[in-house]
């Protein structure tokens, strides 16, 4: 009698354990439901190359166009830029499974080329897929020469004791056009003896824009110098070609006299970023 009710138990069990297995089966089988997760199918610009003066001109514009498949709202869609080795968010709306954005084309503050990442997240922040384009530098149309259109210190002297402290600070701008991709700005300090000093202070990336604003470090020359010399230089760092320079004067001031000014141009202010996804048709 035993035997037979634990057998009946047995076999209730089977027929239980066989109704759960058989569920799940119908369940992966419903089109409805889907287990995967998403990615992405295609990620794609409309422009193949790009030049470095179409860039800093802040006019270049890109259209990216993405399709994703199983895109659900446990998911998150977003496109980045990579600015100086790190992905820049362009936006911070979620983006529609299927959809395009129109870019101005912004520098990478390093010598790589734009490059553009669309990538999946879940609610966990964790990356599910992702895809990355790149605008590469168009090499086949001539290159331009580069120029150094203005290089001007905004204060009209350094001071000798600030000089010989290594504490003098010159703030300067520049502008440059015609740049190329493996080129950057050098500034340097001119001795007496002609060897040339680097002015430039520690940055996150070596990579310089080619107009902007800063501040260079001079030294004391010797003690009977009456005046100290900078330069800028367009240096191209793979052939070590130098394309321009410009050299500008500053006279030592001492006895603690005040500082002359001198007026520098305001540089324009850099393109905005704009990146409002629109659904495609």
């Amino acid at each position: 009698m035993r035997l037979r009710q634990f057998l009946r138990s047995l076999l209730l069990l089977t027929i239980a354990v066989g109704i759960s297995i058989s569920g799940i089966a119908l369940a992966a089988q419903n089109p409805q439901v889907d287990f995967l997760p998403p990615a992405i199918l295609s990620f794609t610009s409309d422009a193949r190359t790009i030049t470095v003066e179409a860039i800093e001109s802040g006019a270049a514009q890109i259209v990216l166009s993405w399709q994703t498949v199983g895109l659900t709202d446990d998911y998150s869609l977003r496109l980045f830029a990579l600015v100086v080795s790190e992905w820049t968010p362009l936006t911070d709306q979620n983006l529609p499974p299927v959809g395009s954005a129109r870019l101005v084309v912004q520098p990478s503050l390093d010598f790589s080329p734009p490059t553009y990442r669309l990538a999946i997240f879940d609610r966990q922040n964790r990356l599910i897929n992702q895809h990355i384009v790149t605008l590469p530098f168009d090499t086949t149309a001539p290159l331009p020469t580069p120029q150094i259109v203005s290089f001007e210190a905004t204060v009209g002297g350094v001071d000798f004791v600030e000089l010989g402290q290594n504490r003098a600070r010159v703030p300067v701008t520049w502008r440059v056009r015609g740049r190329v991709p493996t080129s950057n700005l050098v500034f340097e300090q001119l001795l007496p003896d002609g060897r040339a000093v680097s002015v430039e202070l520690p940055r996150l990336s070596r990579w310089i824009a080619s107009s902007g604003e800063g501040v260079v470090a001079p030294i004391l020359p010797d003690n009977d110098a009456l005046s100290i010399q900078l330069r800028l230089r367009v240096l191209d760092l793979a052939t070590g070609t130098v394309y321009a320079e410009q050299v500008i004067t500053l006279p030592i001031i001492r006895d603690g006299s005040p500082l002359p000014t001198a007026t520098a141009p305001i540089a324009p202010p850099p393109p905005v970023v704009l990146a409002s996804p629109t659904p495609a048709n």
